[in-house]
């Protein structure tokens, strides 16, 4: 579960997270291909708090996998620390879903900044397909597009 957050004139989803042991390198830091895991939990738990669970959609024939993931390493998360994941979504949302998510310690320092591109996929034909009726309502509700 998250929350709904306004920064400045934009609203964020804020998901929540503390850094297991097994999370970690021998660098005692995040290992660097943790926080697509990390941004995968935020995302699920952002398109639930809006009323859209990944389970539910794959129930119905929508498959929504990544295609595009790019992430920036500003600060290494620590073993233990409690991390927050901030993400909204870059446009409304066609066939495919675009989002912008920072990882950010609880005092609000950047951590990672990542960019991941979804496409919405028909289970039966493999093929693209426009995002489910209702989907963009959902998250303009909870003004997470820009």
């Amino acid at each position: 579960m998250g929350t709904f957050r306004e920064e400045g004139e934009h609203w964020w989803h804020v998901h929540d997270l503390r850094v297991r042991y097994a999370d970690t390198d021998r660098m005692d830091m995040v290992y660097h291909g943790t926080y697509a895991a990390y941004l995968e939990a935020a995302r699920v738990e952002m398109l639930r708090d809006a009323g859209w669970v990944y389970a539910e959609m794959e129930s119905d024939g929508i498959l929504l996998p990544v295609v595009q993931l790019n992430m920036t390493y500003k600060r290494p998360g620590r073993y233990d620390a409690v991390l927050e994941v901030w993400s909204h979504v870059t446009a409304p949302p066609t066939s495919k879903l675009s989002l912008v998510c920072e990882v950010r310690s609880q005092g609000g320092e950047l951590l990672v900044r990542g960019e991941v591109t979804l496409v919405f996929v028909d289970r039966a034909t493999g093929k693209p397909r426009r995002a489910p009726q209702g989907f963009t309502e959902a998250l303009n509700l909870h003004h997470l597009i820009r």
